[in-house]
Order: structure tokens, then C-alpha cells, then sequence
């Protein structure tokens, strides 16, 4: 197995978590971050729906020139300004506390090199305007991992195998930290073929992340990869 970056036994960022828990945040960081560190060293860094800085963190010790993360929950940027306290790189990171939403529709063209959006899409039923906002925003690289809708077969379709972008409601409860903060509770999960086919018309690159179980011995906290009830990915603006 090749030495990992991050270690979230080590980090505040991990405190209360099962040994699952730690894994899948180490490998996440490896795969979606680490790997593709030229896209977060010197760069502007937006990360939405930040939580308390989880991923935040491994930014900074890439070397992003900068990174402001958005956060609906005021306890989690409470936290995250605590756990960043202290590491010397407090100047370099901002935290906004607000909907994630308003904070995209008021930022500025070409502000952000690289997006991520992680934990987040499975939340909300605004995904077509998430995606407006990243063609809008212009970014180079998009970076998002979310949990995702199975999709299936449609028939009377021409390609018989084909499976139609799609979205699929579901109801959370509000009152918990881990949910959508939407008082009614209603969300859309998007299916795979609706995450590619909105970086398509958007006019992105993109590439699924494969996590790779010949190289990933430990799959604990990973299985919903394996499932596919879960998935990452990385795009680049084309031209």
C-alpha cells in the first residue's frame, strides 16, 4: 500500500471516528486531492458544504495559495476555526458562514481555480443550478464526491443499455447536522449519468475515480464506492 498523505487518526478532523471512518477520509484525500495536487498547490481553493474543515486542511498543507470554505452550520465553523487555530496557516483559509447557494451566486467569475464539492449534492434539490453556477464561475478543475441514486434500465429507450440522467427524491430530516438544512427535508439524488451528462453540457472533462480494491487492501468505510451507491470525480474546463 503506498504511504498515505493524511492520516486522520492523527488529526483533530478524526476525533470520534471508527477505524472505517479514518480510512475513507485518508483514501478520499489520497485519491481526489494528493493525486491531483496541481490543482490545489498555488491555486484558489472554494470548498462547499466545508463542514468543520475536513478537507479544508489537506488544501493548506498542499499548498493552496488560498481556500474559503462555506458552511451552513454555524457550530461546524465554530469548530473548524478551533481546529485550525494554532497551525500557522490561518491566514490563508476563510470561512463563510452561510447557504452555499447565495455564496455561489454572488461570488465573481474566474474568483476560484478549483471547486470542490464533497458530502453535498445528495443534500439539496438545486443540482442543475449547482451546475450553472460552476459554468458561470468558470473554474479549471471541479472536484466532487457524493453519494449517488443506482440507476436503472428504462426500456422502449433506442440504446437498450442506456441510462438516462436522473434524479431521485428522497426525505431527510433537517434537525441533524449530517442532513440537508432545507426545512422541508426533501432532496434529489443524482444518479452517475446525471452528474456526467451536466459536465458535459457544461463543458467539462471528466473522469470517475476508480477506488481500487488491488490497491486499496483496507475497503472498510469504502464499501459504498464498491456498491456504487457513492462516487467521485474529477473534471477540468475544456479549451
Amino acid at each position: 500500500m503506498p504511504e498515505l498523505r493524511f492520516d486522520y487518526t492523527k488529526l483533530p478532523y478524526g476525533r470520534g471516528g471508527a477505524k472505517s471512518d479514518h480510512n475513507r477520509f485518508n483514501w478520499r484525500c489520497e485519491l481526489l486531492l494528493t493525486r491531483n495536487v496541481d490543482a490545489i498547490k498555488d491555486k484558489v481553493v472554494l470548498d462547499l458544504a466545508c463542514n468543520n474543515g475536513r478537507l479544508s486542511y489537506p488544501c493548506l498543507e498542499l499548498g493552496a495559495k488560498k481556500v474559503i470554505g462555506v458552511e451552513a452550520r454555524r457550530e461546524l465553523i465554530d469548530q473548524a476555526e478551533e481546529y485550525i487555530e494554532g497551525t500557522g496557516l490561518e491566514d490563508r483559509i476563510e470561512f463563510v458562514h452561510g447557504d452555499l447557494f447565495e455564496f455561489l451566486a454572488s461570488a465573481e467569475k474566474n474568483a476560484f481555480d478549483t471547486i470542490l464539492c464533497f458530502g453535498f449534492l445528495y443534500h439539496t434539490v438545486n443540482q442543475v443550478e449547482f451546475f450553472r453556477q460552476i459554468q458561470r464561475l468558470n473554474p479549471t478543475h471541479v472536484i466532487i464526491d457524493t453519494s449517488v441514486a443506482k440507476n436503472y434500465i428504462w426500456y422502449g429507450l433506442s440504446a437498450f443499455m442506456k441510462k438516462p440522467p436522473a434524479l431521485f427524491a428522497h426525505v431527510e430530516n433537517p434537525e441533524k447536522t449530517s442532513d440537508t438544512t432545507d426545512t422541508d427535508g426533501v432532496v434529489f439524488w443524482p444518479t452517475c449519468s446525471f452528474l456526467e451528462r451536466m459536465f458535459d453540457i457544461i463543458n467539462y472533462k471528466w473522469e470517475r475515480i476508480d477506488y481500487d480494491p488491488k490497491e486499496i487492501k483496507d475497503l472498510s468505510g469504502l464499501e459504498v464506492y464498491k456498491r456504487g451507491t457513492r462516487a467521485s470525480y474529477f473534471a477540468s474546463r475544456k479549451g
